[in-house]
């Protein structure tokens, strides 16, 4: 309980946290492009963090599947929620160039932001455990690779993993408001459940950055291509999949979404 208690308590500080500075953005910056990088800065880091906290609590906390599939669920609504329409995933922002929706200068510039979240994330937490706010955080225990299969299966499993969300997101704009955060969370718990056992189903190449590459048992080389290109594959066959082509590679100039400057 008291685990949990400290879980709970972590989850609620970082989430306040981010979103004071979500506040500040919105009151200081300019609506624009500079105003949505640093929410998808400061979503990412939230991103980061959470999960990072998450994987220590299943690792050490000794809470049962079914627990670890519900604090998914919960934390991915609060995600949902709160990210104030920041993807957080470079593949999401890949996806809205190759569907040619956002300039490659915006979509580079956001990517780029998605991965300084995570690298911050990757600095903060370390800091944080050394308070020890949390009888997890009293443990010192190496992150180990959540990969057990061969790094090729793995790349099949992260790809199958962004196919089935991007898929899923296609039809998110036909569910009311108040539900999509809910079907997402659904979403991603589904996947989490059938491919975690496997590669931890990150699907997120910023979201893999902070919390994979930095455990022991692979090299930079098998998690790139494990949780970079694995995911960036899937998010491309889903646009062939509902598409039957990549509209950024064959613009229809008639199309209503068709930019024009890159």
């Amino acid at each position: 309980m008291h685990v949990l208690m400290g879980f709970a308590a972590m989850i609620g500080c970082m989430v306040g946290l981010c979103q004071l500075l979500r506040s500040v953005v919105r009151w200081k910056v300019r609506p624009g492009l500079a105003q949505n990088l640093l929410i998808e800065v400061v979503s990412t880091l939230q991103l980061g963090c959470c999960t990072r906290e998450m994987i220590l609590l299943a690792t050490l906390g000794g809470i049962e599947l079914w627990l670890a599939m519900t604090l998914t669920y919960l934390l991915t609504v609060l995600h949902c929620m709160t990210f104030q329409g920041a993807t957080c995933n470079p593949c999401g922002s890949l996806e809205l160039w190759l569907r040619a929706l956002v300039p490659g200068s915006h979509m580079v510039l956001t990517v780029a932001a998605q991965f300084v979240g995570a690298a911050l994330s990757r600095v903060l937490m370390p800091n944080i455990w050394q308070l020890e706010l949390s009888p997890l955080h009293k443990w010192d225990v190496v992150c180990r690779s959540p990969l057990n299969v061969a790094p090729w299966q793995g790349a099949l499993v992260e790809m199958t993993c962004a196919l089935s969300l991007f898929l899923a997101l296609h039809f998110l704009p036909r569910v009311k408001s108040e539900f999509r955060p809910h079907v997402v969370a659904l979403t991603i718990t589904a996947i989490v459940y059938t491919g975690g056992p496997r590669t931890g189903a990150v699907f997120n190449p910023a979201l893999a950055y902070a919390a994979v590459f930095l455990c022991q048992g692979n090299s930079f080389l098998q998690y790139a291509a494990v949780y970079w290109i694995g995911p960036t594959i899937g998010m491309v066959v889903s646009i062939l999949i509902l598409e039957r082509r990549i509209p950024r590679l064959s613009p229809d100039k008639s199309s209503p979404h068709h930019v024009k400057r890159d």
